[in-house]
């Protein structure tokens, strides 16, 4: 085969002294070299389908910087794909160039007008074997620097070209790793037999995995997973192919089985299998992409989900089995004080959370449907590895201190969170008879805050590996079913309605908070489950803005509250603000699809003026005092010019907030008398008080019935009725 090497070989043998210098000063027998493959493609020379050539680069990877000499590799082919012995013209390389090409075969040296290295020597060793060897055509001085270097690797040695005799064959090919004759050796102080010995080096590996040429979706026929003018080869997968999943308009649809050897679902791409999936490695998910698996899936599957910061994200495992020990060792989390580390389990007996520690183990699995909260030390993906979800799922939810549980989607695709995504197979509706309000309580990155989403919202999606808040009314099972999963886009919130809306916001220079209204036909100004929602009880809210209900008011505060698409002037929205005193506030708002003329005005029971906010202009002010509550703000719709004369009392909340304990909210200044009349008309309680904005009156032992409150201010009369039970 090459004879010159074994004189090179016997060559080093007879210089041991000088490799014993060699090693003494700690060089070159010390270099680790593996050889790899990577950037395989299929070319005609235009890259459409159809293609006739398959080409790859060979790379060298080192833990050493060296100049690279003579070597010899040999490689291990598929004659169904390329035909026999194909050292007789089905197989090129780009050396030489006889130009720079980044190919450290193409090394070009005085000014580049010689090659370091003479032209590559390829040999049939078998039919299915060739070997490819290179000779040192300059001295090693001529070389200015090492051109094999760590600091470079894996670093492009050469780039092969083989015809195809069937480009509908797996394109294999593979380093042979049982020869002696692969050799690499460093780079000698003149050409080949000239007389200065080179260094053999013995540490070298070989890794095929990068030959692999992928099969991918283009979608460019139809979304038929068995139609071959749909994949980039031209042919459907089989058990030995490694499968890309491309995010194009025709997203795949297999009506029955498949088998890959592996595969990708690259971002934002989609995949539908009707049948079992034979997996005979790893399906790899990227964040957004979503796979939708009817029946079984054999092998794991991996999901990346991309996490753009360092602070906190509700998430939750979209694969069964995945070790939570394994998962916190390998995804970088950040440290907190003493062991605590950046993963948590809310807690809602205590109430509060309960964080990873360091160094843990036994922690078990992820339960599926379980939500997690996460804070990385550094932006990057957190992976979840395990096997395919084909199943309905459910987690048990309690009420306990709080009843906020913490959940998540527990598939690789995207489940519908409510009616406007999803008018049956959705989670609030699912579960609804479980919940205290149908809500979920997502945490809202942009305003740091959560954010709820009931079903008057928007369509809301929730995307895979994403935790969520809901309320449970006492010890249940929350349920997610496999009819729930969907394809959407990632984070895809879809809002196509063209009802009224108000959006308020409060900010303070650093901080923003958000509530909203929506005005729907057949909501009322009370109470409406699933259209009215809590703002998130598991928080802290010292900065904050909320609604209370227009009537029937017992002291919610909402983050979202529906009212009807009529009467717009007869509503009076009590407007919550928490503030410390001394605080700069800034109330806006922004409005959707009001009737023609409407305005939006806000309240100031305190300076007694009323603001436009119309985006354009907002309501600003410096807090002499902490606010804490309803009673200074109002919101009101209305076509006309607002004046602090002619109100009434519709502006002001009374409800009980104990059973012995009257609470009215709004009346910010002067005397109020109160009677309260049992359902025979006997006065039962007669009181007066100073209004201060929101005001409590400590009943007395009344015994359970409808009673009437009577109320007497200079603005004038307000009769509300209360039922004590």
């Amino acid at each position: 085969m090459m004879k010159n090497y074994e004189k090179r070989r016997f060559k080093i043998g007879t210089l041991i002294w000088m490799l014993s210098v060699f090693l003494l000063s700690g060089s070159l027998f010390a270099q680790t070299v593996t050889f790899s493959f990577a950037n395989a493609k299929m070319t005609d020379g235009s890259g459409g389908v159809g293609t006739t050539h398959y080409e790859v680069d060979v790379m060298l990877t080192t833990d050493t910087d060296f100049k690279l000499g003579i070597g010899q590799i040999y490689i291990d082919y598929n004659t169904a794909a390329f035909g026999t012995s194909i050292a007789g013209g089905n197989l090129t390389t780009n050396h030489p160039a006889g130009s720079a090409t980044g190919y450290i075969l193409d090394t070009r040296v005085f000014g580049g007008f010689a090659n370091f290295y003479n032209a590559l020597n390829v040999v049939n060793n078998t039919s299915s074997k060739v070997s490819i060897d290179w000779n040192q055509a300059q001295t090693a001085a001529n070389l200015p620097a090492a051109n094999v270097t760590v600091a470079g690797s894996p670093t492009l040695l050469m780039h092969l070209t083989i015809q195809y005799t069937d480009n509908t064959q797996d394109p294999m090919i593979a380093f042979d790793a049982g020869l002696s004759d692969n050799l690499s050796n460093t780079a000698g102080d003149g050409p080949l037999g000239t007389g200065d010995p080179s260094v053999n080096i013995t540490n070298d590996s070989y890794d095929s995995s990068g030959s692999k040429l992928s099969n991918t979706w283009t979608g460019g026929t139809s979304t038929d997973w068995d139609i071959t003018s749909n994949w980039s080869l031209g042919s459907v997968p089989t058990g030995t192919s490694d499968v890309v999943i491309a995010d194009v308009a025709n997203a795949p649809v297999a009506s029955g089985a498949i088998s890959v050897n592996e595969m990708t679902i690259n971002t934002g791409a989609q995949l539908t299998v009707n049948g079992a999936v034979t997996n005979n490695g790893v399906i790899t998910i990227n964040s957004g992409g979503s796979l939708i698996a009817k029946t079984s899936v054999s092998g794991n599957i991996t999901y990346n989900r991309s996490i753009g910061t360092t602070n906190w994200y509700l998430i939750s495992s979209p694969v069964t089995n995945q070790d939570i020990d394994a998962f916190a060792g390998a995804e970088g989390l950040a440290s907190g004080t003493s062991n605590n580390r950046g993963l948590s389990n809310y807690n809602n007996s205590t109430p509060g959370w309960e964080y990873y520690q360091d160094g843990a183990s036994g922690s078990g699995n992820f339960p599926q449907g379980a939500g997690r909260s996460i804070k990385l030390a550094a932006t990057g993906d957190i992976a979840f590895t395990g096997s395919m979800p084909v199943s309905d799922v459910g987690i048990a939810i309690t009420s306990n201190a709080n009843a906020f549980n913490l959940v998540g989607n527990p598939y690789p695709s995207f489940i519908p969170a409510n009616t406007n995504a999803d008018g049956t197979n959705n989670v609030l509706t699912i579960n609804s008879s479980d919940l205290t309000e149908q809500t979920v309580w997502f945490w809202n990155e942009g305003t740091s805050a959560y954010q709820p989403i009931n079903q008057a919202s928007g369509a809301r999606y929730i995307a895979p590996a994403q935790g969520f808040f809901v309320s449970s009314n006492g010890s249940n099972t929350f349920n997610f079913t496999e009819a729930m999963q969907s394809h959407q886009a990632d984070n895809f919130q879809r809002n196509a309605n063209t009802r009224p809306e108000i959006k308020l916001s409060l900010a303070n220079g650093s901080e923003l908070r958000e509530t909203e209204l929506y005005y729907i036909e057949g909501t009322t100004t009370a109470w409406d489950n699933g259209y009215d929602s809590s703002i998130f009880g598991g928080a802290d809210h010292s900065f904050a803005i909320y609604t209370q209900l227009v009537s029937d008011n017992a002291g919610e505060n909402l983050g979202i509250q529906s009212l009807p698409d009529s009467g717009y002037e007869t509503m009076i929205v009590p407007v919550g603000v928490n503030a410390a005193a001394g605080t700069e506030i800034t109330i806006s708002a922004t409005s959707l699809n009001l009737p023609s003329g409407m305005n939006v005005y806000l309240e100031d029971k305190d300076d007694n003026t009323f603001t436009l906010l119309d985006g354009s202009s907002e309501f600003t002010t410096t807090l002499s005092e902490e606010l804490n509550g309803i009673g200074r703000f109002y919101l009101h719709t209305t076509t006309s010019t607002l004046s602090t004369e002619g109100f009434t009392l519709d502006h002001v909340s009374v409800f009980l907030s104990e059973k012995d304990n009257l609470r009215v909210v709004g009346i910010q200044s002067g005397d109020a008398q109160v009677s309260i009349y049992d359902i025979l008309g006997k006065e039962v309680l007669r009181t007066t008080f100073v209004g201060t904005g929101v005001n409590d009156i400590r009943l007395p032992n009344l015994k359970s019935s409808v009673y009437i409150i009577q109320m007497v201010t200079q603005e004038g009369k307000l009769n509300k009725k209360i039922i004590i039970e």
